[in-house]
């Protein structure tokens, strides 16, 4: 079975192990006896330092001795005694018995019992010299400084350690030269038999080596031929091909298109971050690593992950010969590459997609395109011509208004600021317009531009640049309303360019109620509606107008806000349908406009949290105001109490509108409410022009 397997590869094989045996032979050995280096190199250190340590017990003895008789400090000298005693005294019973002692760098180290001839008498004479002294210290170190038992263990201990000194010193030098002798006596066997394995490994190598050098020269044409015909086929396939390692490490071999796709540049060896360099964010990158490296995991499904590839259908930019950049697409296709069971690698495949992509889009908005003239021809059919007419002229102002901001050149933050809160006002009324009418495509159209504003408005800080996409956005409603307008021509309307005047002198009933229906429908209410108005009103083109605009947001207002969804009116007492009335009265200095409901009304506690969430006021703040300051915070731009927004309220813009159309024809706004009862917000169109002013009567 062992012949079977090995085959031809036997004599290598065999080669091989024999050279693994020999260095792990020699690496055991090595480990070995370096270990026992390392353990006589302390002893040697230690055996030294016992000669210094001989020294010093003198030196410190002697110096104890003179402070003590001049009557100087001696606590110092003292306890350095004590230490070199002790020090000592511990080394000396390690060597000759074993055991643990302080090493040099006050860790605690474990000796074995010295065993030569030489090291054990120096150890033996040692101790005969040391055993005395140690007790007459140890005498001495047990009496207190000035006793009778000091002094006569410090006469005792003079002559002990004048006569011995040297004796010591000559003994432990003697350990340390033995010890020495020992080391360099293992370090010469160590390089011996190290020079022996390493022989023995050359010559074994030699010999993998002469027949590796056979095998190779057999093999080498077979393999050249391989690569030639790999390197033909790598270079004129169309797609762009590469293989990844565990390591996301490029491949030495990849197609020629890679080049042609990415740049003229070596890609073998480097990481596959350099090829998508610039090409796609950080984060997608990361997931682009993740899945790859689920693809290199044998437990993961190849097809379960398949749709997860973070690389389908990208964009980038890429220089070209002319030193610019060209717009692509690229499609990225990762599949694993495996030998013998085993997943090695994972093959990516690179395709260009770009003409694809181009005729998709064009199929894309064809159909778009189709599906708006549909729609518009589906809206406009329940539209009246007058009505159309209007709302044609008056939304393409509003867009040219809202171009024409986009395109001011200002400097500040704070002017950018305006820019948007302008534009808001200004597709918030195009958007009530075409609620008004039931225009849904349009609404649509707008609140998707609204959010775009409502997201500047929340960025710390704007420039010029955050507003392109507000310019692509803006394009795509100039073409909704020419997708139109086709309709309108194709009906046999012609949109007026200019509407100067108005030849209607009421609001239209049926138009508003429709709208209060259709909102309350989508908000899951039942509303009412009431309009009561005279039977002439005689009002120019623009205060009507803005009267009509005003009137469209307050009852949106109070569809959304005030009335109360019909589990909670019936709680409260309530009928199930909500109860709305526009009302006009004349009154001596011009008309009354009033939207009244009997909802929920404004909840003065509501708008307290509101604006300390929004960080508009602090708690205290609010604390000193007074309730009608508080209450007229519903004007204010980008204030509501909704959490989230809708294409009927939440963004704070409606009532702004309705402040700013006011405040435009220098009129007054009156709230008058009752939490639980009802709201009704008034404003009066003057016959003449006054002051613009905010009164709320609570």
């Amino acid at each position: 079975m062992f012949n079977g397997l090995l085959g031809k590869y036997r004599a290598v094989v065999l080669s091989v192990a024999m050279f693994i045996f020999l260095d792990a032979g020699v690496l055991v050995l090595n480990f070995y006896i370096s270990s026992q280096l390392a353990e006589d190199a302390s002893n040697v250190n230690l055996a030294g330092r016992q000669r210094m340590l001989s020294q010093k017990t003198a030196k410190a003895f002697y110096d104890y001795d003179k402070r003590l008789s001049e009557g100087g400090e001696s606590e110092s000298a003292y306890q350095e005694l004590q230490q070199a005693v002790a020090l000592f005294d511990r080394t000396l019973v390690a060597f000759d018995q074993g055991g643990a002692t302080r090493g040099a760098s006050s860790n605690e180290l474990v000796l074995d019992a010295v065993s030569s001839d030489a090291s054990r008498a120096a150890v033996e004479a040692a101790k005969t010299i040391w055993r005395p002294i140690s007790s007459e210290f140890k005498a001495l170190f047990a009496t207190a400084s000035g006793t009778l038992g000091h002094e006569r263990a410090l006469r005792r201990l003079a002559p002990m350690v004048r006569d011995n000194n040297n004796q010591l010193l000559k003994l432990m030098n003697d350990l340390t030269n033995d010890l020495e002798t020992i080391a360099r006596n293992k370090s010469e066997i160590l390089r011996m038999i190290q020079a022996g394995a390493i022989t023995l490994a050359i010559l074994n190598f030699l010999l993998i080596l002469f027949h590796f050098i056979g095998q190779l020269r057999r093999s080498d044409s077979v393999a050249e031929e391989a690569r030639s015909e790999t390197t033909e086929i790598l270079k004129n396939v169309r797609e762009g091909l590469l293989l990844l390692d565990g390591n996301l490490t490029i491949g030495t071999q990849y197609s020629g298109s890679i080049r042609d796709i990415f740049g003229h540049q070596e890609y073998a060896g480097t990481s596959f971050r350099v090829l998508l360099k610039s090409l796609v964010t950080e984060s997608d990158m990361q997931t682009v690593e993740e899945y790859i490296k689920l693809l290199l995991n044998s437990s993961v499904k190849e097809n379960l992950i398949g749709s997860l590839n973070p690389l389908s259908d990208i964009e980038v930019s890429l220089p070209d010969d002319r030193g610019g950049f060209q717009v692509k697409h690229l499609s990225f296709r990762f599949n694993r590459a495996i030998e013998n069971g085993e997943i090695r690698h994972v093959l990516v495949t690179v395709l260009d997609i770009s003409e694809l992509v181009g005729l998709r889009r064009e199929l894309e908005q064809a159909a778009k395109n189709n599906g708006l003239q549909i729609n518009a021809l589906k809206e406009l059919l329940h539209v009246d011509k007058d009505s159309m007419m209007l709302f044609m002229t008056a939304a393409e102002s509003s867009l040219v208004a809202v171009n024409d901001i986009l395109r001011q050149r200002v400097n500040s933050s704070s002017d950018f600021r305006d820019k948007v809160v302008s534009s808001q006002r200004i597709m918030h009324r195009v958007k009530g317009d075409a609620s008004a009418l039931n225009l849904p495509e349009v609404v649509r159209a707008v609140h998707e531009f609204e959010q775009q504003l409502e997201e500047m408005a929340d960025m710390a800080s704007l420039q010029g640049g955050d507003f392109l996409p507000l310019t692509l956005a803006l394009n795509d409603l100039f073409r909704l309303l020419g997708d139109m307008k086709d309709v309108v021509e194709v009906l046999g309307v012609t949109p007026m360019r200019q509407q100067e005047s108005v030849a209607v002198s009421t609001l239209d009933s049926d138009r508003l109620g429709s709208l209060v229906t259709r909102i309350a429908a989508e908000q899951g209410k039942q509303v009412t509606f009431e309009l009561a108005q005279p039977e002439c009103i005689n009002l120019p083109a623009e205060q009507l107008k803005v009267v009509q605009d005003c009137a469209i947001q307050l009852l949106r207002n109070a569809v959304v806000h005030g009335v109360e969804p019909i589990a909670i009116r019936q709680q409260r007492g309530k009928d199930d349908a909500g109860r709305v009335v526009l009302k006009i009265t004349q009154e001596d200095d011009g008309y009354r406009v009033s939207v009244r409901d009997d909802g929920r009304g404004i909840q003065l506690e509501t708008i307290r949290q509101r604006a300390i969430e929004k960080g508009l006021y602090s708690a205290e703040q609010l604390d000193s105001m007074q309730a009608t300051r508080i209450m007229s915070l519903v004007f204010d731009p980008g204030f509501s109490t909704l959490e989230e927004a809708d294409e009927h309220g939440g963004r704070g813009i409606g009532m702004d509108v309705v402040k700013a159309n006011i405040q435009q024809l220098h009129g007054r706004i009156r709230v008058a409410n009752r939490p639980g009862q009802y709201c009704e917000i008034s404003f009066l169109i003057p016959a003449q022009v006054e002051q613009y002013e905010v009164a709320v009567a609570v």
